[in-house]
């Protein structure tokens, strides 16, 4: 089955969770990453978002506006954003400030989380609600990056807004696998993203929000997929030692089938790449499993040894 996509946007994943050989977290290497990256041809360079989480972890936005001031062709996002933990007024004015800086490079991934409960319960919003919570955050930090006024403050505050606007739109894609995350991102996003789906799983999921993007009359739908990725000489068992790698990095005590891995020497993540951009997948965002001391090397590899093959499927050459 033919991809009609017609162009391949890849994407990485940038280390901002400490070392998982030496605990520490290490600036110097997240920014090397955003550096390398870009020139190596990566379209974007993302971070993860917590405010809790097992191990130490970058603040989400502060570190894009640290990889905003030393790059400059490159897309910088968060994939994903947990928003329910968020209050909406200061996200748009930090986003509408991050997008001064970054002008069109901004993209905004945004999921509901709920593995790691902790957060939501020191942050005072219940699990249960925070998917209608995204939803609303959504709507109003979409408006507001427009230039519309601060909802609710009365007749005599029309002028409230938060300012400046972004020159170019803020593209916002919403994660989740359920049917009501699915209509939520066909009816309020700009696109969607999976995350440790088979390619058959993502084609039936994309076919989905492609009916309900029509059903609702919305504009052109971006459909992608963050992929955990493991450069592996050896074959055999290599989807099992990314999975496991995958657990020392999360530590929330979900095991994950090892087939949802792209696994393997170079030609074989290039091939199993491929099954997703067969489906329909637009956009791949890349995570290497590998986040000890040898990252930089699974950086390398992968920027010289697959980034040019998936330029080389249909539409990207």
């Amino acid at each position: 089955m033919p991809n009609v996509c017609g162009r391949l946007t890849v994407g990485l994943m940038l280390p901002a969770a400490a070392n998982t050989d030496d605990g520490q977290v290490d600036t110097a290497r997240l920014l090397e990453t955003a550096g390398r990256a870009e020139a190596a041809g990566f379209d974007g360079v993302y971070v993860g978002d917590h405010l809790l989480h097992p191990r130490p972890l970058l603040e989400a936005l502060i570190t894009l506006a640290a990889v905003a001031a030393t790059t400059k062709r490159v897309d910088i996002g968060t994939c994903v954003m947990l928003a329910a933990l968020r209050q909406p007024l200061w996200l748009a004015r930090q986003l509408g400030t991050l997008a001064c800086f970054a002008p069109g490079r901004l993209r905004i991934g945004i999921g509901v989380g709920g593995e790691y409960k902790l957060e939501f319960e020191a942050i005072g919003v219940p699990l249960a609600e925070r998917g209608q919570r995204v939803a609303e955050i959504l709507r109003l930090v979409k408006g507001l990056l427009s230039g519309e006024p601060i909802p609710g403050l009365g007749e005599g505050a029309t002028k409230a807004r938060i300012e400046p606007v972004p020159r170019h739109p803020v593209p916002f894609l919403l994660a989740g696998w359920k049917e009501v995350a699915l209509e939520r991102a066909a009816a309020l996003a700009d696109g969607w993203i999976g995350y440790l789906l088979s390619a058959e799983s993502f084609a039936r999921r994309r076919h989905f929000l492609q009916q309900r993007r029509a059903e609702l009359g919305g504009a052109p739908f971006i459909t992608g997929m963050l992929l955990p990725v493991h450069l592996d000489r050896r074959l055999e068992g290599a989807q099992l030692r990314a999975a496991e790698a995958w657990g020392r990095i999360t530590e929330n005590g979900v095991t994950f089938p090892p087939r949802l891995f792209v696994a393997g020497p170079p030609a074989a993540i290039v091939e199993q790449l491929h099954r997703y951009w067969e489906a329909g997948c637009s956009e791949m965002v890349l995570s290497l499993v590998d986040q000890g001391v040898g990252f930089l090397d699974q950086l390398d590899l992968l920027a010289t040894e697959v980034l040019p093959r998936l330029r080389g499927f249909a539409g990207n050459a």
